[in-house]
């Protein structure tokens, strides 16, 4: 079965931004309208501190290709010249953070397109490149794209660290090592503390999931790295 670029994929539970129960974490609801850099989120007594790392599944667009209450869409980076590679009616790759299907991955890793859904309009994505924000861009695809599963171990889009700051997942681009660490690579890019770091042939990007609170490795590449754990973490889904 093809799903087009206008034609999305099957329901999926939840509400707009459902959670859904991993090991080893957590759940929580965010409300339509809210992000993690809501001052009531990420800046509230118990957020940070908390001792059980939080999984949040946003959810900003419906199986019938829609936004969401609460998001926003902005089609000013759009290049119908230069369309995004989604795949096609025989190959596609879903987005790594997708916990619902026909979430996709589009490349080149410049445009930030790791976290698209298809919509009514043949060819056209709306794409999550910011989880801490509440706009989707809509940018126009190479061809129709086939139904994708997700990912089996779906990778966070973003993580809210304990000491505030907000890392994106890497999307390619050429990154250099630690000094201290020469087999090491960059997995998510962070604030002012650094970036996570992780072994290359690490399967959590990272991210040290074995205890409740889950912890990764920061710093920039010419210090040490740091364990520091992390307060919440955000996949993206489709709302029904």
């Amino acid at each position: 079965m093809t799903a087009l670029a206008g034609c999305v994929g099957d329901e999926q539970p939840g509400s707009q931004r459902a959670a859904t129960t991993p090991a080893a974490a957590t759940t929580t609801t965010v409300p339509a309208a809210a992000t993690p850099t809501d001052p009531g989120r990420s800046g509230s007594p118990g957020t940070l501190d908390d001792p059980v790392t939080r999984r949040v599944n946003l959810a900003p667009v419906d199986r019938r290709g829609q936004a969401t209450t609460g998001w926003t869409i902005d089609g000013s980076d759009d290049d119908p010249s230069s369309p995004i590679d989604c795949g096609d009616t025989s190959r596609v790759s879903p987005s790594p953070a997708a916990v619902s299907g026909d979430i996709y991955y589009c490349s080149p890793s410049a445009a930030g397109a790791d976290a698209c859904w298809p919509t009514p309009q043949a060819q056209r994505m709306l794409c999550l490149r910011d989880p801490f924000t509440t706009t989707l861009d809509a940018l126009t695809a190479q061809a129709l794209v086939a139904k994708v599963s997700p990912p089996k171990d779906p990778a966070p889009l973003g993580l809210l660290l304990a000491n505030g700051d907000h890392c994106r997942l890497r999307d390619g681009g050429a990154w250099s090592s630690p000094e201290g660490h020469p087999d090491y690579v960059g997995s998510y890019s962070c604030g002012p503390h650094g970036d996570v770091w992780a072994p290359q042939n690490s399967s959590t990007g990272g991210i040290n999931k074995t205890v409740n609170r889950w912890t990764v490795l920061v710093g920039d590449i010419t210090g040490p790295l740091t364990t520091v754990p992390v307060a919440e973490a955000y996949y993206v889904a489709t709302a029904p």
